[in-house]
């Protein structure tokens, strides 16, 4: 029987006696499912997965999406990782070595550091991303994770009423340019293939009716709003959600996966020394559609 340890009352859980590279049954996977419902994120320690066996555990949770590592900078090159589903979350290259300090994957991947919400880029968001540790570095390179849902209780009344119906506009490369990746090294088809999208600054989430913020380093506006006073706003949010009474930082151990929900939840990953060789791999599953269907023309 899959016991469940809260790590605080309604936030953050972790799950012991199952074995992800067996496969789960119906019933286990429904108690995984009703945890992360309830937690917004679950840890599973000690699953040491293959490739395929993530991506077998990850689809019970939905389709899957395609890395956008493997569909916009590096389409072309070759990948560490052979499926196209796995985001490469390392510093390794496809050679299996550390990546060289002007590698655009780590310029990439540096973004990866700010407050954010996986795929709130990408017109269809995420629902569920699930990240597998294989190589873990000494000290630092911990993740944090934002409860939004108990951000947004904390608002007041007014706050709430003045933010609910608002529509914000998010841009792959705008989260990119603010750790310095240079606009002018952002090629045209990148923007093609993935061009900002209009999404919800407020969600209500399909399952449970909680509301939760949706916020993320991505945000380039807010549509109604002019530029400075739309990310001002992001800001006032931004520093709401992830005071510490709302955050649980995750320490990586080998073969740990966490899974989170992004529609309850904000993550950044934090610094560490790059001299050492850290692999882990994300599998990311689409929500069931667009949180707006056309952007605001304003």
């Amino acid at each position: 029987m899959i016991e469940i340890t809260p790590v605080y009352e309604d936030f953050v859980a972790e799950l012991t006696n199952l074995d992800v590279t067996q496969g789960l049954n119906s019933e286990q996977f429904d108690t995984v499912k009703k945890a992360l419902d309830q937690y917004a994120v679950v840890i599973l320690p000690n699953q040491p997965v293959n490739e395929a066996q993530q991506l077998d555990f990850a689809s019970l949770f939905g389709p899957l999406e395609t890395s956008v590592g493997a569909s916009i900078y590096n389409a072309d090159s070759k990948r560490r990782l052979a499926q196209r589903e796995l985001s490469d979350i390392s510093n390794l290259d496809d050679s299996d070595g550390i990546l060289n300090q002007n590698d655009v994957r780590r310029m990439i991947n540096l973004s990866n550091r700010l407050w954010h919400t996986d795929s709130s880029f990408k017109r269809t968001p995420s629902s569920v991303s699930m990240l597998a540790a294989q190589e873990v570095v000494p000290a630092g390179g911990a993740t944090e994770f934002a409860d939004m849902r108990a951000a947004w209780d904390a608002l007041s009344p007014e706050k709430q009423r003045q933010i609910q119906d608002l529509i914000a506009e998010h841009d792959y490369f705008h989260s990119r340019k603010l750790t310095g990746f240079d606009a002018m090294e952002v090629r045209p088809e990148w923007i093609e293939r993935q061009p900002p999208v209009p999404q919800v600054l407020v969600r209500t989430h399909p399952k449970t009716g909680r509301k939760s913020l949706y916020l993320a380093s991505h945000i380039s506006r807010i549509y109604g709003m002019s530029q400075e006073e739309g990310l001002a706003l992001v800001k006032e949010l931004m520093s709401h959600a992830t005071q510490p009474q709302f955050v649980y930082r995750h320490r990586w151990r080998p073969d740990d996966i966490v899974i989170w929900d992004n529609r309850y939840t904000m993550h950044r990953g934090t610094p560490f020394n790059e001299k050492y060789r850290r692999a882990m791999r994300r599998a990311t599953v689409e929500d069931v559609g667009p949180t707006v269907e056309t952007a605001p023309n304003i």
